[in-house]
């Protein structure tokens, strides 16, 4: 018997739903946000995903295979359940509830994935979490019907990748999601493109952990001068020698600022070349 099976034998048949964490502050923020990661029980997150498993199919046949989940993953299947049931008043509005192309609800679709993802690409789980937890309620929803429209356990090689891309998630969020609302998808599309671009096999894992902390060196410092950062280039570089750059960036940095001299960081954390 699992660990999970004999945690969940000691619940309370009279299943409690935990409150919808989207909405229960009456007010739902768009653009790149803040929210507090989940710290549910998994005594809790079990009983509310029971209790919603008699009102949804869906839900009931996901409840049939929580013990193949991974605990902490339960996280993202109760977000999911609440944004199936948050409905934004905007033309864009994404209904997690309805069917997609071959006839199945969207919400079906992922709460079927979860318990082979969780195991075969935990970091697919981690990175949808972190994207939930730094942008508004549309995209999230974008990005969990876009992502999970791919066999994610098919994956798993790449799990590492989006593993330490939730990192920069919340860079990406500001940089993709800022501005007024346009009334269509295109900046929830291009912030999926922006995060899927990363998760490639050529890219270096340890390489894309290091970007928040160069956006951070750079952000801090460069007020004056146009700085390029072409993130895919890091991605693919070697994490040593970007490692060893990164500890002159910042002074690299400071002259070039005084000197109003442009540049070109990811040529220089890659090949230790300073290019405009």
């Amino acid at each position: 018997m699992s660990f999970f099976s004999k945690v969940s034998a000691k619940i309370s048949n009279d299943a409690v739903k935990l409150p919808n964490r989207f909405t229960e502050n009456g007010f739902m923020p768009m653009g790149a946000v803040k929210r507090t990661p989940r710290t549910n029980t998994t005594e809790e997150l079990v009983s509310s995903i029971r209790a919603y498993a008699k009102e949804s199919p869906e839900i009931a046949e996901f409840a049939k295979h929580l013990d193949e989940m991974n605990p902490e993953h339960l996280r993202l299947a109760q977000d999911v359940i609440d944004l199936s049931r948050t409905q934004e008043m905007l033309t864009t509005n994404i209904n997690l509830n309805n069917k997609n192309k071959d006839g199945e609800k969207i919400i079906g679709r992922i709460l079927r994935m979860l318990p082979e993802v969780s195991k075969k690409n935990p970091g697919a789980i981690e990175l949808t979490e972190s994207v939930i937890n730094n942008s508004d309620t549309t995209n999230a929803k974008y990005f969990l019907a876009s992502l999970f429209n791919n066999d994610l356990a098919k994956f798993g090689e790449l799990s590492e990748h989006m593993k330490a891309l939730k990192s920069l998630v919340p860079q990406i969020a500001e940089e993709t999601l800022s501005g007024g609302y346009m009334m269509d998808y295109s900046k929830e599309q291009n912030f999926y493109r922006f995060v899927t671009n990363f998760c490639r096999n050529d890219a270096n894992p340890e390489s894309i952990g290091l970007l928040p902390k160069v956006l951070d060196i750079v952000d801090t410092i460069c007020k004056k001068i146009k700085v390029e950062i072409n993130g895919t280039t890091i991605a693919l570089g070697n994490p040593k020698t970007i490692t060893e750059n990164m500890e002159i960036l910042p002074q690299l940095l400071k002259n070039a600022e005084a000197k109003g001299q442009d540049i070109n960081v990811s040529e220089f954390l890659t090949n230790n070349v300073n290019l405009k």
